[in-house]
Formats: structure tokens, sequence, C-alpha cells
């Protein structure tokens, strides 16, 4: 993805293009004052953004932005939370339910899916940690063992030693 292009979406097809003045303005506003890169362009094209997907945690997720500007177009931007991975222009609000169908929808899904799977590994590591660690069996600082890790630990060192001295006996008793 080249960072100095925009891409406008007409008739079904995809064009690269200069990026527009009003991206510019945005990109200025957020570095001069300090405002939110997405608030920038809430400014800047006086309208606010909507969120098609949710944010996106710990850089793993997509995000799906969008501004439906009446004086640029509709302008969608495409992200993860440390990068930009597409931006779109679609100047003719005929193309917005094509364009949100065809190419849209899918990435939603996707980010959606796997947004319901990073909180399943998220539940999944709960019941584990609490069916493994229980009540009073924390894990220890120092080993990374828990509680339940060292007693067993000196379980199998017990009957480990109860054989081998009852091997040790028999032995003798052949002897």
């Amino acid at each position: 993805m080249s960072y100095d292009r925009i891409r406008l979406y007409d008739a079904g097809r995809f064009h690269d293009t200069e990026l527009p003045d009003w991206y510019h303005k945005a990109e200025r506003l957020s570095e001069t004052e300090r405002v939110d890169f997405h608030r920038a362009f809430d400014r800047v094209l006086d309208c606010e953004h909507a969120l098609l997907t949710e944010e996106g945690l710990l850089g793993g997720a997509l995000e799906i932005r969008f501004w439906p500007s009446e004086l640029h177009g509709i302008f969608v931007l495409v992200e993860t939370p440390l990068s930009i991975v597409e931006q779109i222009v679609i100047l003719n609000p005929a193309d917005w339910l094509p364009f949100l169908s065809r190419y849209l929808a899918p990435l939603i899904i996707v980010a959606n899916q796997s947004s319901l799977i990073a909180h399943h590994n998220r539940i999944g590591n709960a019941f584990i940690a609490w069916a493994r660690h229980g009540e009073g069996s924390h894990v220890d600082r120092e080993t990374g063992l828990s509680r339940i890790d060292l007693d067993n630990d000196r379980m199998r060192r017990m009957a480990q030693q109860a054989r081998a001295a009852m091997e040790r006996e028999r032995r003798e008793g052949r002897a």
C-alpha cells in the first residue's frame, strides 16, 4: 500500500490517484493541533465517521471506518490499530452499496469472526487458569510453576523414591 496515493472506486473499478487536498489538510490538522487522525477527517470532511467493525486490540484486528461527506464523496479507511491497510474514495453515492456488499461485507465478516475467536480464546484461557490453579493455588513468580505443579512434583519424587526403596528391598531379599 502506497501512503501517498488513494484509491478511487468508480463504476465497479478501482483507480489509483493522488491524495486529495482535504486529505493533506486532515494530516496537517492532526499533526499541528494534535487532533486524533480520525477526528481530523471528521472536521475536514464536515461529517462524523462510522465504525463498521469493532476497534482492534493489540494490532491484530481490522478496523473499517467511513465518512459520508456530501462534498468529497464517501471516504473509507481500512486499518489496523498500528497501520493503514487501504484508503478508498467513492465519489458517486450509487457506487456505495455495490462497494459495501462486494468488498467491505466480506472484510467485516472476517474481522467479526476474528474478534469472536479472540474472545473465545480469552474465555478458554480463563477457564484453564481457574481449573488448573483453583483457589489458593497460585503461580510462583520465581519458578513460574503453580502450587499444583510443585505438589505434583513432590508426590512424583516421593513415589519414585518409594519404588526405588521397594526395588532395593526386593534385591536384598533375593541375595
